[in-house]
């Protein structure tokens, strides 16, 4: 009778031991469930609270939404580091999208746990939510770059090789085909942009060049390569009503929104995908 219990026992964490692997799948896949993604810069990201155009786009549809946005980034990967062993650009949305295809975002919680110095501590968080994402949960991925690429004067395209992961379009391109891979489900919105005047600049985006190319040059791109991929891009810069004769009481320093423009882009998010709403 012992030896037959022994065997029941050694049968039995024979099996748990077996089933771990697999408990740990589960969990993974069985994590937080979002059906709206929202990626992009410091404008999509907000103070991650209320008021952030993720809050206020969920408060308005009904469809829990993750805020994913880092703000300072670039679609593209920065040709350059600013610091030595700076791993920011493992938040540039193309290096996001290749995280989000592998469903691995350890590089970019390591990154935010060494450097909290550095980073806002609510980077930690949110690539947290992302690595514990339930792929199966999302309907929506939201896609809102392109102003610091034209701040810091990447290139928007590269005729030799439409998939350079160092220009604008190419890491459009590169991030798009990445989320269709690994949310095949979801539908991809892309999101231009929005009219721009820093206060430390002396012309306003329409004119000022970094080097390239203006503003709205960067925001034509975009719309041409959503048309490719036949996607919807909601065109912040000239839809959503924020423009030279009014910027100034929607933009606190001529870029970052006010809870006035961030109701304003929802609006003309929800306004140009249809279903989106409850």
């Amino acid at each position: 009778m012992k030896n037959k219990k022994a065997a029941i026992l050694i049968a039995t964490l024979l099996i748990v031991i077996c089933m771990l692997p697999a408990l740990f799948l589960w969990r993974k896949e069985k994590g937080e469930e979002y059906e709206v993604i929202c990626f992009g810069d410091s404008v999509m990201a907000g103070y991650y609270g209320a008021g952030a155009i993720p809050d206020v786009l969920e408060k308005r549809t009904g469809r829990k939404t993750l805020n994913a946005a880092f703000g300072g980034l670039t679609m593209c990967v920065p040709h350059e580091v600013t610091k030595a062993g700076d791993p920011s650009w493992l938040f540039c949305m193309t290096e996001l999208s290749k995280a989000l295809y592998e469903r691995d975002f350890s590089l970019q919680i390591m990154a935010t746990n060494s450097r909290t110095d550095a980073m806002p501590e609510a980077w930690l968080t949110q690539a947290k939510a992302l690595n514990n994402l339930n792929y199966d949960s999302v309907r929506y991925v939201i896609i809102e770059q392109g102003v610091n690429d034209y701040l810091m004067g990447k290139p928007i395209e590269d005729a030799s090789d439409a998939y350079n992961i160092y220009t604008f379009a190419g890491g459009l391109r590169t991030s798009i085909e990445n989320v269709r891979k690994a949310l095949p489900d979801a539908e991809i919105i892309l999101v231009t942009p929005s009219y721009m005047w820093l206060n430390t600049m002396y012309e306003d985006c329409t004119i000022m060049d970094f080097g390239g190319g203006t503003l709205p040059k960067y925001v034509a791109r975009e719309k041409e390569i959503a048309a490719e991929y036949n996607l919807i891009c909601v065109d912040n810069f000239y839809g959503s009503g924020i423009d030279v004769s009014n910027y100034k009481n929607y933009l606190y320093d001529g870029l970052h929104t006010l809870e006035e423009a961030n109701n304003l882009m929802v609006d003309n998010i929800i306004g140009n995908v249809e279903g989106l709403r409850k």
